[in-house]
């Protein structure tokens, strides 16, 4: 598969939330310009309002809701990048970066530079990637005046929080529902309600998301048996991991590891 590089600009006057929690082999740099959006990756859900900048890298489960808004994106494989870009997506990864409104200009016009040219336009490819170098150079200007303690969103409610940094750091154990809730001394009940509530998605679909976003990870970024990875993200066999995968994602594990090994090695 090639390098991948795509900037997408989006308009929605209504209210919008993503379907699903998902993840990507590639990464997600989310500029919103107009609206408000709640945003959740990594523990935290983030209520942001323009102009703002998010970092979302590679296998890191998310998504969006709110009202109307207007946003850019820009999506870029790790293969495509050069070492500078790499070191500073690193860097921003799992960032919430509150800008200027002279910074939200001038991010601006260079993503929006022929943004009317089509893909059959003589050097499309070339003026793609001449826009996204220098996006990250004023990127790297903006990165240096922002402090750690700065970057982050606010955390989810304290038990959806602690239920997902259970689940983070054991989903490759047999975890149920009962053990999470006598590990949080709450009931069924009451974390199904705030996981629905917040997220809109119940514990054990995140976990279940969860392992899936790491076999994904697992199968670009290592050469280990489907059986190795099923072990270590909680299935109980290779085969039933191939099973529940081809279910949920339409393809086999080994089909995904061909089409998408290549973004992260050229």
């Amino acid at each position: 598969m090639e390098k991948f590089l795509k900037i997408e600009e989006l308009s929605n006057p209504n209210n919008m939330a993503m379907p699903k929690l998902h993840a990507h082999p590639y990464y997600e740099i989310y500029f919103l310009f107009e609206g408000k959006r709640s945003f959740f990756f990594d523990k935290s859900l983030c209520a942001v309002e323009a102009p703002v900048l998010l970092v979302v890298p590679p296998y890191t489960m998310h998504k969006t809701e709110g009202g109307a808004f207007r946003r850019v994106n820009v999506y870029v494989t790790p293969n495509a990048l050069d070492d500078f870009q790499r070191e500073l997506l690193t860097s921003l990864s799992l960032s919430v970066i509150k800008l200027t409104p002279e910074q939200e200009a001038e991010l601006l016009s260079v993503l929006r530079r022929e943004s009317d040219a089509s893909l059959s336009a003589p050097h499309f490819a070339e003026i793609q990637t001449a826009k996204f170098s220098y996006f990250m150079l004023l990127l790297s200007e903006i990165e240096k005046g922002i402090a750690p303690h700065n970057r982050k969103g606010e955390e989810l409610a304290p038990l959806v929080s602690a239920a997902v940094h259970y689940l983070n750091q054991n989903y490759a154990s047999d975890v149920t529902l009962d053990e999470l809730c006598h590990a949080l001394f709450t009931s069924k009940q009451t974390l199904i309600y705030n996981f629905k509530k917040h997220l809109d998605f119940s514990p054990m679909q995140y976990l279940l998301k969860l392992r899936l976003t790491k076999v994904k990870e697992l199968l670009v970024t290592t050469s280990e048996s489907i059986e190795s990875i099923a072990d270590q993200t909680g299935f109980s066999s290779g085969n039933y991991l191939t099973l529940i995968f081809k279910q949920k994602e339409g393809l086999s594990p080994s089909q995904y590891r061909k089409e998408n090994k290549a973004f992260f090695h050229g």
